[in-house]
């Protein structure tokens, strides 16, 4: 699948829902990468992007590091990746995950706004 790259940082890209700032959806490839916030923090935000539509128009979900995201351990608790299955893994789009981009460790240029190249199949986000 082919779209405009948009990288963003999930708790970033979630507070500009509804504003004035809120970048064009359509036609996008969504790279998605957070630190540091719980699996229920990531699923109330991807909850909230799904019940405000905002996923129908993207092509694809790229996924990178969800950096220091693991639940405490006292706390019962779904996993990052359960997490990110259960919210996006019904959507019918391709999805791509544990790519080099992120908050922690090395990190893979997203510029924003290039035609990108998504495929599931093979777990790859390309350049065009």
């Amino acid at each position: 699948m082919t779209g405009r790259l948009l990288p963003a940082n999930l708790t970033v890209a979630t507070h500009l829902l509804g504003t004035g700032h809120e970048p064009d959806l359509s036609g996008v490839i969504l790279a998605l990468e957070d630190v540091t916030e719980a699996p229920y923090r990531i699923d109330r935000m991807l909850t909230h992007w799904r019940m405000m539509g905002k996923l129908t128009g993207v092509q694809g979900i790229a996924l990178g590091r969800f950096s220091r995201c693991d639940p405490p351990a006292e706390v019962p608790s779904f996993t990052i990746e359960q997490v990110l299955r259960d919210r996006l893994g019904d959507l019918g789009l391709p999805i791509v995950s544990d790519l080099p981009f992120g908050h922690d460790g090395e990190n893979a240029a997203l510029p924003v706004g290039v035609r990108a190249e998504l495929d599931g199949d093979r777990g790859t986000l390309a350049i065009l």
